[in-house]
C-alpha cells in the first residue's frame, strides 16, 4: 500500500463534515502537509492548508494549491469548491520567508469552510526530531486527527545535532532514544488526546537499512507507528 493511502485509512473519518488534521514533530511536516493536500484534492475534497505556529511563506515556497490568501477578508469571500485547495496564512512582517498562523479566534471558523483542513502545528527549526517546549505543539480543540512525525535521517546520529531541545552530546538516536521520545511527556505524543485519530510517522525510512527498519518495528506506542517515506510515498 502507498503511504498516503495508509495514512488516510488510519486518520480520516468520512463520517465527519470537516476533518481537521494537525501535523507535529519534525522531519517532513510541510512536505507531508502538501502531499496530503494534493491527495485529498485528487479525491474531490475541498482542502485548506494553514498553520497554528509558523510555516514557509507561499510567496517563496510552492504549496501546490489553487489559491493563496494572506488577508481574512479575501479568504472568507472565497467560496470553496470541491477538488480545490487553498492556503491561508498571515504574512510575517519581520521575516518575509515565513508566514504566521491566522488569529486563534478564527481558526475554528476557517476549518468549517473546508472538507479537509491540514495544519502544520509545530516547529523544529528544520531538524528531524524534537523535544517539545512548554508552548508546543499548538493543537486546536477542533482537530480530529494528529500525525506526529519523526525524521529517520537522524537515525544513528548524534541526538544533540538532530533533535531540537536535546543538549546531551553523549546520546545517539537509536531505538531506545526514539522509545524515550515517544514515552516522554514532552515527546512525540504531547497533546494528543484519546479522541484524536493519531499516528506516529517515522518519515524518511528510505534512508535507513532493512535491519534497522525491523528493529524500529519493535518500538511500542499508544498511537500506531508507520515506517514510511513521504518522498517515495512508500510504506516499509
Amino acid at each position: 500500500m502507498q503511504l498516503l493511502n495508509k495514512i488516510d485509512e488510519m486518520i480520516f473519518n468520512p463520517e465527519l463534515k470537516n476533518n481537521v488534521i494537525a501535523i507535529t514533530g519534525g522531519g517532513g511536516k510541510t512536505t507531508t502537509m502538501i502531499a496530503l493536500g494534493e491527495f485529498y484534492k485528487t479525491k474531490g475534497y475541498s482542502v485548506l492548508l494553514s498553520t497554528t505556529t509558523k510555516v514557509q511563506s507561499p510567496r517563496f515556497f510552492d504549496f501546490k494549491v489553487d489559491y493563496i490568501f494572506f488577508e481574512e477578508c479575501d479568504f472568507f469571500m472565497h467560496e470553496p469548491v470541491k477538488g480545490e485547495s487553498v492556503v491561508f496564512v498571515e504574512q510575517h512582517i519581520m521575516n518575509p520567508k515565513k508566514s504566521l498562523a491566522p488569529r486563534d479566534e478564527i481558526l475554528p471558523l476557517i476549518s468549517k469552510k473546508y472538507d479537509v483542513t491540514i495544519l502544520e502545528a509545530d516547529g523544529a527549526r528544520c531538524l528531524p526530531l524534537k523535544k517539545h517546549r512548554a508552548c508546543d505543539p499548538v493543537i486546536p480543540k477542533n482537530v480530529t486527527s494528529v500525525i506526529a512525525i519523526a525524521g529517520m535521517s537522524s537515525f544513528n546520529h548524534s541526538a544533540a545535532n538532530f533533535c531540537m531541545g536535546e543538549d546531551d552530546m553523549s546520546l545517539v538516536v537509536d531505538k531506545n532514544y526514539l522509545q524515550l521520545l515517544i514515552d516522554s511527556s514532552e515527546g512525540l505524543l504531547k497533546r494528543i488526546e484519546s479522541y484524536h485519530k493519531s499516528i506516529i510517522l517515522f518519515n524518511q525510512s528510505d534512508l535507513i537499512n532493512t535491519k534497522d527498519i525491523e528493529i524500529l518495528k519493535n518500538i511500542k506506542s499508544s498511537s500506531p507507528i508507520i515506517l514510511g517515506s513521504i518522498k517515495e510515498n512508500k510504506v516499509y
